[in-house]
């Protein structure tokens, strides 16, 4: 008799030590989904990263392409002092790194007929880099832009070449960037464009500029 009793109360100490155990963790549970002061976020939320979908791209940040036409006035050395007028193409492909800085390459065509009936043209290649000098964050802002690169003539009928030597060319613009949707903006420019025509040995080299207004529709790509 005196062994069964001993035997029952074995059997309830037992029991009784999990359901304590049990019972000391389940606050310390609930602290710790209540977010406990002692715990830091990190350890809350687990080590894993998370998106953040309150992030977005900047307004300007992005894949950036341009189509733009207008004219200008175009000088070639080896067509007299005089300047004539002259239709202006630009295509324009690059990246918008954030708000503040853009870089991009540019390929401008430039062609008009001098006031002697002679057609004639440039071209140019550059790469460029772009800041904003005032705007907002949906887009809309003054900009300025610069590069280095190479050009050429596209006529050339005083030699009666069809196309000229390359040589080293610099181009500019000021432009002002009105947005239309988050993704597409309406761009008037100012732009300047100067280049090298190299000439045969012992003949000094021309040159050709023009400066002008067009208008670019741009792309931002997110």
């Amino acid at each position: 008799m005196d062994i069964s009793r001993g035997a029952w109360a074995a059997l309830a100490l037992l029991a009784a030590v999990p359901l304590a155990a049990r019972a000391d963790e389940e606050p310390a549970l609930d602290a710790r989904a209540a977010g406990s002061p002692g715990q830091s976020d990190f350890t809350r939320r687990g080590w894993s990263p998370r998106y953040d979908p309150r992030y977005q791209p900047e307004a300007r940040q992005g894949l950036l392409v341009s189509f733009g036409l207008g004219g200008g006035s175009l000088y070639l050395s080896n067509q007299g002092p005089a300047r004539f007028g002259a239709a202006d193409l630009d295509l324009r492909l690059g990246y918008g790194f954030s708000d503040r800085f853009q870089m991009f390459m540019d390929f401008n065509v430039d062609a008009g007929s001098t006031y002697q009936g002679v057609s004639a043209g440039t071209w140019t290649w550059t790469v460029r880099g772009q800041t904003l000098l005032a705007g907002d964050r949906a887009g809309n802002g003054l900009n300025v832009n610069f590069g280095v690169g190479f050009g050429g003539l596209t006529e050339d009928p005083g030699s009666g070449r069809s196309a000229g030597p390359t040589g080293f060319a610099l181009a500019g613009g000021l432009s002002y960037d009105a947005r239309v949707t988050p993704w597409f903006a309406v761009s008037p420019e100012f732009f300047v464009t100067w280049h090298e025509v190299p000439n045969l040995p012992g003949v000094a080299d021309d040159v050709s500029s023009i400066y002008g207004v067009r208008v670019n529709l741009l792309w931002y790509l997110h």
